[in-house]
């Protein structure tokens, strides 16, 4: 009967860690309450008139939108609800330009980021 041959532990060398410098990260800016709301997309039309007939009992919030999302890509006449979204999109801009102060002048441009002065 033949001996296996011992295996040899190898010890990789110790690898020091870099210091790890800790950079701050940048406070968001707080959603304002009065600012009007996204227009809603086509799907999300959609998904809110079929929801109830695709939700099944047990079924998680994930599932769901699995689901929702293969039937979404199976439909083949999306201009229904393509049609909705295109009419709230001129809502959302509407509303837009005049919470931002100009019924037809284009909007304040904010300065480049990460420039100082």
């Amino acid at each position: 009967m033949a001996k296996a041959s011992p295996k040899k532990a190898t010890k990789s060398p110790k690898k020091t860690k870099s210091p790890v410098q800790k950079t701050e990260r940048k406070k968001r800016a707080k959603k304002d309450p009065n600012a009007p709301k996204r227009a809603q997309s086509g799907y999300m039309f959609w998904l809110s008139e079929n929801r109830a007939k695709l939700t099944k009992p047990g079924m998680g919030v994930t599932d769901v939108a699995k689901a929702a999302g293969a039937e979404w890509g199976k439909l083949t006449d999306k201009t229904k609800w393509e049609k909705k979204a295109g009419e709230d999109k001129k809502r959302y801009e509407k509303e837009m330009a005049v919470y931002k102060g100009g019924a037809g002048g284009s909007p304040k441009k904010s300065p480049a980021k990460g420039k100082k002065k």
